[in-house]
């Protein structure tokens, strides 16, 4: 299994804008082959803070996800809602 983790915040007053984004796009990523996690969380005591957590069957259901229209449209519309960059771990899983 390959598991990513993303720390992504929102700039100033699009912390909702960004959410919504985000649940717009889970739908899509749950029905890809191979895709078997994809949680979306939001820091309890600083809601501009995101973090995605996604499991993948292999790197290649992982490529799959990031070759998809749709996640392409999605990287480009949430560009200005963020402060920075996001900040991606891709993992291993041992047990």
């Amino acid at each position: 299994m390959l598991c990513v983790a993303a720390k992504l915040k929102a700039a100033e007053g699009k912390g909702d804008e960004l959410e919504k984004e985000f649940r717009e796009l889970l739908t899509k990523v749950l029905e890809e082959p191979g895709t078997k996690v994809y949680t979306i969380h939001r820091k309890a005591d600083s809601p501009n803070e995101f973090l995605i957590y996604e499991k993948y069957e292999s790197g290649d259901a992982f490529k799959f996800h990031m070759s998809t229209d749709y996640f392409k449209e999605f990287s480009q519309s949430i560009a200005p809602l963020l402060e920075g960059r996001a900040e991606i771990g891709i993992y291993n899983e041992i047990t």
